[in-house]
């Protein structure tokens, strides 16, 4: 038997001009994609007032476009996650349909497989929010994993750290002690700081002159923030102007400042060592550099897998960020 007579079946004939016309269909005629968007109006409003409510003021026309932007993306990473089945294998989804149906008492002595099966027919995962943002962030990892972002290497840390030198420079850092004094006992501020330096009384000795302070009395190696959250910025400017007229930075000593007003009351306070701003050393910040530039690097992965996901969807209401996303990533 030849190879002619071998190809020369009818049957097989068929089969070829199948296959063929099945291909030039699909071709031809691909299946419509799916749509996403456009937003209704109630929910566009809903946007708008949690845009108000976040900064204070209605978004511009930009702002609320890049918004609808955002929320047509979610919705496409969620209705990919849905087509994936992502919904039904995930534990904590799981347990959050079945806590739900729990909840709203359809439980009726059913085991939990049963209540779960009921919560997706009843589409529930679609409108509970914890599991919408859940699926979301499933299919997010799911294109890192796929398209994952590159390392930072010594290079980029060193060149970022040289680009970002001011903001990385160590602020002051303050090791102080207090005595505090109440707005109700304020008049007696001047007596006490005569009899600790009359007696040259230590910090502890002091301190029972005065009254107790819910945050504590003693504060080491402190910046200004830090000392902010406690005492106030009114302090803070007070402990700065007190120290940079006394002479405690030439002699290297510790010594009394104030009374130096906050928002409590007074505080004569004992400095015990300061330690001024300077330079970041790039082996201090090198573990905060890698992982800003390693968040920066995922985030704009992300962006391009969802960017190349969008070719995908039929969306409708599409913001023109998305289209400068798109030509970023090609």
């Amino acid at each position: 038997m030849n190879w002619f007579t071998a190809v020369n079946k009818p049957w097989l004939h068929f089969v070829v001009l199948g296959v063929i016309f099945y291909h030039l269909q699909t071709a031809l005629f691909p299946a419509p994609k799916v749509v996403i968007g456009p937003l209704s109006d109630a929910r566009i409003a809903t946007l708008k007032q949690q845009w108000l409510t976040s900064t204070g003021r209605p978004p511009n026309p930009d702002q609320l476009a890049r918004y609808i932007a955002v929320e047509l993306d979610r919705d496409m990473l969620l209705q990919r996650a849905i087509d994936l089945g992502f919904h039904l294998r995930d534990s904590i989804i799981y347990q959050r349909l079945i806590l739900n149906m729990r909840f709203l008492q359809l439980a009726d002595g059913k085991s939990d497989g049963a209540l779960f099966d009921q919560a997706i027919a009843m589409r529930m995962h679609l409108d509970d929010e914890v599991v919408k943002r859940r699926l979301i962030q499933m299919m997010e990892q799911r294109l890192l994993a796929k398209a994952p972002a590159k390392e930072p290497d010594a290079k980029m840390i060193e060149a970022a750290f040289i680009e970002r030198k001011e903001a990385l420079r160590r602020p002051p850092r303050y090791s102080i002690e207090h005595v505090f004094f109440p707005a109700e006992r304020q008049h007696e501020v001047a007596a006490a700081i005569a009899l600790i330096a009359a007696q040259d009384l230590d910090i502890q000795a002091a301190r029972r002159l005065g009254a107790p302070f819910l945050q504590g009395h003693q504060f080491i190696g402190q910046t200004p923030d830090q000392l902010a959250r406690n005492f106030g910025n009114h302090f803070i400017a007070g402990l700065e102007q007190a120290f940079a007229q006394s002479n405690l930075a030439a002699s290297g000593n510790g010594g009394w400042l104030g009374p130096i007003p906050s928002a409590y009351g007074l505080h004569y306070v004992w400095l015990s060592k300061f330690e001024p701003a300077r330079d970041a050393e790039l082996q201090e910040v090198e573990q905060q550099l890698r992982a800003d530039l390693q968040y920066t690097a995922n985030k704009r992965a992300l962006q391009c897998g969802i960017a190349a996901m969008r070719v995908e969807f039929d969306i409708r209401g599409k913001a023109l960020k998305a289209r400068d996303e798109e030509q970023a990533c090609e």
